[in-house]
């Protein structure tokens, strides 16, 4: 009975904006956003979605190390390594680079173990739905758009 009582003040306070009963009246500011015409307001400690960063000359600063891919909690990270003729010297790079977003907990270790700053999270890029599960594994173009 006490959760149906919780609940259902709660319904209240949201729907009418006040707390009605009382002796005097609490206003109560909703928190409710219609959606689609007001977006909410983006914290400025939120991480958003990984990106890779490239140099001047277009090519991707990963060199990969594995660094992110090791300290990830939840093992989402995967890099399949590569080497390329750069000039006179062999480079390493990703030939594959993939980041599946159904199971990143967002917290961020991949961005602070990156030893090059390859590595960050976009903070604008609040929309991450799709209409299928494949969708949600990004991978090396993605990662660079």
């Amino acid at each position: 009975m006490r959760g149906f009582y919780i609940t259902s003040k709660h319904f209240i306070v949201n729907l009418l904006g006040f707390i009605p009963g009382l002796d005097r009246i609490i206003k109560k500011e909703v928190v409710t956003y219609q959606y689609p015409e007001v977006e909410r307001p983006i914290s400025v400690r939120w991480r958003g979605r990984h990106r890779l960063n490239r140099w001047d000359d277009g090519s991707t600063k990963c060199v990969a190390c594995f660094c992110c891919a090791t300290v990830c909690p939840a093992q989402c990270i995967t890099i399949e390594a590569g080497e390329t003729e750069k000039g006179a010297r062999t480079e390493k790079v990703p030939i594959r680079f993939e980041i599946n977003l159904f199971e990143c907990v967002y917290c961020g270790l991949c961005v602070e173990a990156c030893p090059c700053d390859a590595l960050y999270m976009d903070t604008k890029d609040m929309r991450i739905s799709q209409d299928s599960p494949d969708k949600f594994v990004i991978g090396l173009k993605e990662l660079l758009r």
